[in-house]
């Protein structure tokens, strides 16, 4: 009989200290599920387009070219992710120009640069072959 009073007793006592603080926890998470349920509106596309490149450009002085070299600029193709391109360290998309050169098309491992006297398609750098990647 001792033994049932007992439990009794221990369970009543839970139910009295977790009783009221249990429903306002569950009150106090509700809250937190509904904050976190709400639709959260992103930024758009063309706003991301608009913003400024966000990495550092260093650059360094220009040298000086006293040579007969008319081959113009030379463009080198670092990357291509999704709708732009990575030529000469600055991210450009369709319609951009660079050095007098507008983008015209980007393909999958090329982009199209194109004026009206010249057209241009440059290629991403194939992997080097010597190039060994193990993973320990």
């Amino acid at each position: 009989m001792k033994k049932y009073f007992l439990m009794a007793a221990i369970l009543i006592g839970m139910l009295n200290l977790f009783g009221d603080s249990s429903s306002a926890d569950i009150a106090k998470y509700d809250r937190y599920f509904n904050e976190i349920n709400e639709v959260r509106v992103g930024i758009s596309g063309d706003e991301i387009d608009k913003l400024a490149d966000p990495f550092a450009v260093i650059r360094t002085a220009a040298v000086e070219n006293t040579g007969n070299n008319t081959a113009g600029p030379t463009f080198q193709l670092n990357a291509i992710l999704e709708n732009k391109v990575k030529i000469n360290d600055s991210w450009l998309k369709q319609g951009s120009l660079i050095h007098g050169l507008r983008v015209i098309a980007i393909k999958q491992k090329s982009v199209v640069l194109s004026n009206e006297n010249r057209r241009l398609e440059l290629f991403l750098r194939e992997k080097n072959e010597n190039s060994i990647i193990t993973a320990n």
